[in-house]
């Protein structure tokens, strides 16, 4: 399936300021499943230099720079890419012990993997109801993972263009929030049981008709399956038609854009998002 995507961000200020640099997670990230065959970058005012880089964490970044005040950041990223929907469910834990809970990973890969172990947000109440989920199913990898999907999307779900996700725990106890904090909470109850787990900003493709916005769900690290995406907004597992921009064990790392700007001025935001087949 080919998929043409434009992401238009705007800011308008109140009055004249400078920008400091920009740091842009807006390029779809390659893998497997996913070829992107072109990519463009639009950006007003023009930046006196952009920087293209692979960061920390293995996402193409660019950072911006300008040397010129302005009323009005305006930035649109088009890309064309071919995605290939598969099956989630084709892998076989190894070692077999890891289809069941706490998942225990070998020596080297739990060093490895340790960022996305961190247990912070990890509160009691967390702690408890993912447990609580894995007995139910009887501690079994797989079920657990589909059970928490299935528990999140049950919430009250809002959409929130702007702003930190919420604490895992916030999230548990006002059962509501977007798909940021539904994806962190899902990370958190996750880390608790030792699963490995990181979030995913980028796209989800549906209906072209609906409404698009920016997405977002969790990878997960299942020894004998790797990398695998869990959509607890959509209530689903990553198959072919989530398109990735950025992976992170820290979310605020990979907002779309973050920057700041000198001047005393408010700031108006807009974003508008298109995914349609081509």
């Amino acid at each position: 399936m080919k998929l043409a995507i434009t992401h238009t961000l705007l800011y308008d200020y109140s009055s004249d300021v400078w920008l400091e640099p920009h740091y842009l997670y807006l390029h779809p990230k390659q893998g497997p499943y996913l070829k992107v065959e072109k990519y463009s970058l639009q950006i007003l005012p023009s930046p006196d230099f952009i920087s293209k880089n692979i960061d920390s964490a293995d996402n193409i970044q660019h950072i911006v720079f300008f040397n010129k005040s302005t009323r009005q950041l305006s930035i649109k990223a088009e890309s064309e890419i071919e995605v290939t929907e598969f099956n989630p469910y084709s892998f076989i834990y190894h070692p077999f012990e890891s289809s069941r809970l706490p998942i225990k990973y070998a020596n080297d890969l739990n060093d490895s993997l340790q960022s996305y172990l961190n247990r912070k947000g990890v509160t009691t109440l967390v702690d408890q109801t993912a447990r609580q989920l894995a007995a139910s199913v009887n501690w079994d990898t797989s079920s657990f993972l589909s059970e928490l999907n299935k528990f999140i999307h049950s919430f009250t779900y809002e959409i929130r263009e702007e702003g930190d996700a919420y604490s895992p725990e916030k999230t548990l106890l006002e059962r509501r929030g977007s798909c940021r904090d539904y994806s962190v909470l899902f990370m958190a109850m996750c880390r608790a049981l030792g699963i490995a787990s990181k979030f995913v900003s980028g796209y989800y493709f549906s209906d072209p008709n609906q409404p698009q916005y920016l997405h977002a769900w969790v990878n997960v690290y299942l020894p004998g399956g790797g990398w695998r995406g869990y959509d607890p907004t959509q209530n689903c597992l990553v198959s072919g038609r989530h398109i990735p921009l950025a992976t992170s064990a820290m979310p605020a790392l990979v907002s779309p854009i973050h920057g700041a700007f000198r001047g005393n001025a408010q700031s108006v935001f807009q974003a508008t998002v298109s995914v349609r087949k081509i």
